[in-house]
């Protein structure tokens, strides 16, 4: 009976001392994906939201949301909405962070989450970005505009 105690305890300290190993682990690689994902949020609506451009909306598109979109005339649908609001005039940064997610037996899905803060010449507006990362690469998965927070109009996506 001691013995089996013994071993079972033994097998109790295995199995604590990987789960903290694993909790390290998550924390450390989270807050590097963190740093990479708010860098790519930030530059993404620069980018998106300076001159409202369909390619730069394109290539940075996940698969997931161009699929939403559809065809080629929901995406000018979309962009012409947003050009409604102007140009972006100035862009106060993104807050966030990112999610890591394990699955088995598929594996790991890491995405985030971000919401800038942004000045259109039609006025204030909060841009909701959630991403994915896919093959290394961080993409759009889901791009909102909100600007009924500020004002009673605007174009929601």
């Amino acid at each position: 009976m001691k013995k089996i105690l013994m071993i079972f305890g033994g097998l109790c300290a295995v199995i604590l001392l990987l789960v903290i190993i694993l909790i390290a682990f998550l924390a450390y690689t989270g807050r590097g994906l963190d740093q990479e994902s708010k860098a790519y949020a930030d530059a993404a609506v620069v980018a998106i939201a300076s001159h409202w451009n369909e390619n730069d909306f394109v290539q940075r598109a996940s698969p997931q949301l161009m699929d939403k979109i559809k065809d080629a005339a929901g995406l000018h649908k979309l962009m012409a909405s947003l050009r409604s609001l102007g140009p972006l005039r100035n862009y106060e940064g993104s807050k966030g962070e990112s999610h890591i997610a394990l699955i088995f037996p598929s594996g790991e899905t890491v995405t985030a989450f971000y919401v800038a803060k942004v000045e259109f010449d039609s006025g204030p507006a909060d841009i909701k970005l959630s991403l994915i990362k896919l093959d290394g690469v961080w993409k759009i998965l889901g791009f909102y505009v909100n600007q009924d927070k500020y004002s009673t109009s605007g174009p929601n996506t």
